[in-house]
């Protein structure tokens, strides 16, 4: 009797049945977890690497005094800065980031440390705009005892890629830049011996030719200032001036700070450098800083900032 049942149909019928009951409520649960997970992988929406910077993380990447980031958002691909020469093309390859498929190209200021590879990139890349200032491709020195050292950009401005930014400019939903910055608030000393070239005269840099990038995803925003000559506290000022006017959760700043003179091997004051650190201190928002701070003055500003503050190297890579 027991054979005659196990053999039936009807049996057969039914287990069929069952495990196709099964298979579909598995499935859709998996279905679920899975769209669940892709989720969780595009959280992070605003991807950045350390091209180039002074010192190195990842020791298949050659470093060098000069900044480059690597930037992926929703819509673009961002180089914001391009070193001061073909270094970040190279250590780019050996990150797995193709420069040709690069749409944006955001200059920070006029310095060839951080635009000295701006003719490399326009024969690389074909299709970016790039996005500047009209004073940073003015002249500009580093004084050094009896000597006036050039330290401008290499490059004319006879390509239509080339957009020239306003005090605040917006380029999508994703992408704003502003300048303007001119409050002087625990000012760095060390940017005193630069100097910049106007209407045929050369006086001290004034650092209009510098701008910063706002990255925003919704109301997630990070900052980047190259290396705020212009000083990171009037920096933030001027930029809680802009989150003012819309919603801003502003989760990381990242860029130098200019606390070292490269050519002197000079630092600011520790008491200087204090002060910047206690008043970063007293905000939200995560510091990642790299290049013109100068591995000293960093560690003075961990001291008081603590977590709140990390070192990007060449190879560093981070996700918000």
């Amino acid at each position: 009797m027991y054979l005659n049942v196990f053999n039936s149909n009807c049996y057969w019928k039914r287990l069929h049945k069952n495990l196709y009951e099964i298979y579909h409520h598995f499935k859709k649960w998996w279905v679920f977890f899975a769209y669940e997970c892709k989720i969780c992988a595009y959280t992070n929406m605003i991807k950045i690497v350390t091209l180039v910077e002074n010192t190195k993380c990842d020791k298949t990447c050659g470093s060098k005094h000069g900044l480059s980031f690597y930037i992926e958002t929703k819509s673009h691909k961002i180089l914001f800065d391009v070193g001061p020469n073909d270094l970040y093309y190279k250590n780019a390859k050996k990150l797995g980031i193709n420069i040709e498929d690069v749409d944006t190209l955001i200059l920070s200021h006029g310095h060839f440390d951080h635009a000295g590879g701006l003719n490399h990139f326009l024969k690389i890349n074909k299709k970016a705009k790039i996005y500047a200032r009209l004073e940073a491709f003015h002249k500009h020195y580093t004084k050094f005892l009896f000597l006036k050292l050039n330290i401008g950009i290499d490059c004319v401005i006879d390509n239509n890629r080339f957009v020239i930014t306003e005090k605040y400019s917006r380029i999508d939903d994703e992408i704003q830049l502003f300048s303007g910055v001119t409050g002087r608030k625990l000012f760095s000393y060390m940017n005193g011996p630069l100097l910049a070239e106007v209407d045929g005269r050369v006086q001290r840099d004034r650092f209009d030719h510098e701008q910063y990038l706002i990255l925003r995803d919704g109301e997630d925003v990070v900052l980047m200032t190259g290396c705020s000559h212009n000083g990171i506290v009037n920096i933030m000022e001027v930029f809680d001036q802009i989150a003012a006017t819309v919603q801003t959760n502003l989760l990381a700043v990242i860029g130098g700070f200019h606390l070292y003179n490269p050519v002197t091997h000079e630092y600011e004051s520790k008491q200087r450098i204090k002060e910047i650190a206690e008043w970063l201190s007293n905000r939200q928002e995560k510091y990642y800083t790299c290049h013109c701070t100068g591995k000293k003055a960093y560690s003075q500003l961990k001291e008081v900032m603590g977590d709140k503050l990390n070192y990007l190297a060449t190879g560093s890579k981070i996700d918000f």
